[in-house]
C-alpha cells in the first residue's frame, strides 16, 4: 500500500542533485516499491499522501507533512541559547537597536522574519537605512518583522535533524559535503561552511551535540532542523528551520536514519485542503530550500 510520495526535480546543482538522489534511494529502500512513489517535478502528490522532496512555488501544492512555518525567534529554547544580542522588532524600532549595538562596539546582522526574504549587515560604523536601501519600504507599515542581532563570530557550524524531540542524524555545515561523505571520521568539524580543510575537534563537537539535544527536547515544536555553532567562543544556536525532508540541505548526514525517522511524519500527516487556481501555498522563493 502506498504511504508516501517523493518529488524528483530537474535540479542541476551538483550537491543538491546528489542529495536528492541519495535521499530518494534511502526512502525507496525503507518504504519499498509498494510504499512510496516518485512524482514528477510539477505533479501533485497522489490524493491523501504526504510528499517529500522539493516543492516548487506553482502550480503544485506542498504536501510535506511538516509546516513550512517555524517562528524560531519566539521559541524560548532558541532565545536561551542563541549566545548573542538578539531582538525581533518592527522596522520602526530596529534602527534604535542597531545604534545601541554599534555603541557597544559591534556591528549588526539584520534578517527578515519572512522566509528567504532579506538579510543585511550593518558594520560598526555603518548606517542602518543605507544598509537597507529601498528594501526598507517592504518592512514599513506592518511588513515583516526584523531580527536584529549583534554581528557575532560564528565558527564550526553543525546541522542537527530533530524529529519528535530527538536528534536522528547530523552533519558539519560545509557546502561541498553530501550524503556520500557519510560517515565522517569522529570529531570532524569545519571552521567555516566554505573551508575545505577538516579538523578533528572532539571537544567542540561534543559541546555542540549536547546543546542540540537539549534544544531538541525543549523546543516548542516537535520537529526542526537545528543549526548550532561556536558563537563568540561558546556553543549557541544559529537558527532553526522546518524539518521538511527533501527541502533542507543534508550535507553528510545519514539519509537512511532520516528515512527511518520519516515514519513519524507519515503517521501524523493530515492533508490540507487544496488551494484554488491563482493561489499558492507559499509566497516565498521558487523553492522553499532551507539548505546552504
Amino acid at each position: 500500500m502506498l504511504r508516501a510520495a517523493f518529488r524528483l526535480t530537474e535540479n542541476t546543482d551538483p550537491e543538491e542533485r546528489l542529495e536528492e538522489a541519495a535521499l530518494w534511494k534511502a526512502m525507496h529502500d525503507h518504504y519499498g516499491p509498494d510504499g512510496i512513489v516518485a512524482v514528477r517535478e510539477l505533479s501533485q502528490a497522489p490524493d491523501g499522501l504526504p510528499m517529500f522532496g522539493r516543492t516548487p512555488k506553482f502550480p503544485v501544492q506542498s504536501a510535506n507533512p511538516v509546516s513550512d512555518t517555524l517562528e524560531y525567534w519566539t521559541d524560548r529554547a532558541f532565545l536561551a541559547a542563541c549566545r548573542r544580542e538578539f531582538y525581533t522588532v518592527p522596522f520602526e524600532a530596529a534602527e534604535k537597536l542597531v545604534r545601541g549595538i554599534q555603541a557597544r562596539g559591534k556591528g549588526a546582522f539584520i534578517k527578515s522574519t519572512s522566509l528567504k526574504h532579506y538579510t543585511a549587515i550593518v558594520q560598526r560604523d555603518g548606517d542602518f537605512r543605507e544598509a537597507l536601501g529601498d528594501m526598507a519600504y517592504s518592512f514599513m507599515d506592518g511588513g515583516p518583522l526584523l531580527m536584529v542581532q549583534e554581528l557575532a563570530t560564528i565558527e564550526y557550524e553543525y546541522r542537527y535533524f530533530a524529529i519528535d524531540g530527538r536528534i536522528v542524524t547530523s552533519s558539519p555545515n560545509m557546502t561541498a559535503l553530501t550524503p556520500i561523505d557519510y560517515p565522517l571520521p569522529p570529531g570532524t568539524v569545519y571552521r567555516t561552511p566554505h573551508d575545505p580543510v577538516p579538523e578533528r575537534r572532539h571537544e567542540i563537537l561534543q559541546a555542540l551535540s549536547r546543546l542540540a539535544a537539549n534544544v531538541a527536547s525543549s523546543m516548542a515544536v516537535p520537529h526542526a532542523c537545528i543549526d548550532v555553532a561556536m558563537i563568540n567562543g561558546g556553543p549557541g544556536i544559529v537558527e532553526m528551520n522546518p524539518m521538511q525532508i527533501g527541502q533542507v540541505g543534508l550535507f553528510a548526514c545519514d539519509v537512511r536514519a532520516l528515512a527511518r525517522a520519516s515514519e513519524t511524519l507519515v503517521a501524523s500527516y493530515v492533508p490540507e485542503p487544496a488551494f484554488g487556481f491563482g493561489q499558492s501555498s507559499t509566497d516565498e522563493e521558487d523553492f522553499n530550500d532551507f539548505g546552504p
